[in-house]
């Protein structure tokens, strides 16, 4: 019993399996003062949308701002955080295409990225809680003087491992790759090897204050239905202020938590992860560890 209670006391975590319907519907993956921004709209005043934007992230030197005019007449700001943005990119493919003047006459945002913006992204958002999550992501943000939608540009960077082999898991004969902390490379890897449509990924946030992507990966047609749903089903009952790597998942899912033998596997192996999907399993892999979970046994 004592060792139990350890164990509790170790796990920060929060989790009801036996939550009710509708606290199951409502969303408590977010905190409470984070959540009030999520529906607000932009507003057309630009100078409105700046001091919400500063008041979201308030005592915050990472935030850039940065105040130009396009074409020299619509006052414009760009904001991204220094460090998960390509600084060189913004300049090269935002700024400067805007502040040159062409013909002397207003753009409006819904034609900026046809004619001006050269950034192989350009994504409108209309509220705060959109904008909030293309930040947090790494895409810069363009707000303008007299409209209520953004742009958010595909121009995230920042640095990640290499691609290397997994010192716990090196084989003899095979591909010398292994999983990083990158969530879109560690898709990628997998997008390599399996080439079929059939092959899909959904993804969700977890975690109140780190909004964690996680991965549902499976074959359709290859994996049970009733299967995929019962883990899309759980990962949605977590309610959890962090997910910091994949442990947290897996104790959070499986059956038995307190058992000593394993109820889901792990692998730093793209080609091991794509075996078990061929056999019908389902992966889960989760932003920021290069470990992916693989259901082992039917999730009863």
């Amino acid at each position: 019993m004592k060792g139990i209670s350890l164990m509790k006391l170790r796990r920060p975590f929060r989790y009801n399996s036996k939550a009710s319907a509708a606290q199951q519907v409502q969303d408590a993956s977010q905190p409470q003062d984070a959540a009030n921004h999520q529906s607000m709209v932009l507003d057309k005043d630009l100078q409105q949308n700046i001091h919400q934007i500063r008041a979201i992230y308030a005592k915050s030197s990472d935030i850039i701002y940065r105040s130009f005019y396009i074409e020299g007449q619509t006052k414009a700001i760009l904001i991204y955080i220094d460090g998960l943005s390509d600084s060189a990119g913004i300049e090269k493919n935002v700024i400067t295409p805007l502040m040159h003047e062409i013909n002397g006459e207003a753009t409006a945002i819904s034609q900026l990225a046809e004619r001006k913006i050269s950034a192989a992204q350009a994504i409108p958002f209309t509220t705060f809680g959109e904008c909030v999550s293309y930040l947090a992501n790494g895409l810069p943000v363009l707000i303008l003087d007299q409209e209520a939608t953004g742009l958010a540009f595909g121009l995230n960077k920042w640095e990640k491992r290499s691609i290397e082999e997994p010192a716990a898991e090196s084989g003899i004969r095979g591909p010398r790759e292994g999983f990083t902390e990158t969530l879109r490379i560690n898709t990628s890897l997998i997008r390599r090897i399996v080439k079929s449509p059939l092959l899909k990924m959904e993804t969700m946030k977890i975690g109140g204050y780190t909004q964690t992507n996680v991965v549902i990966a499976y074959i359709e047609g290859l994996a049970e239905k009733n299967l995929v749903e019962e883990v899309i089903t759980r990962l949605k009952r977590i309610r959890i202020d962090g997910i910091l790597e994949s442990g947290y998942i897996e104790e959070l899912i499986e059956d038995m938590p307190f058992s000593p033998f394993p109820q889901l596997m792990s692998t730093e192996r793209p080609d091991v992860a794509c075996a078990n999907l061929l056999e019908g399993r389902v992966a889960i892999l989760v932003e920021g560890t290069p470990f992916v979970l693989i259901e082992v046994h039917p999730l009863e």
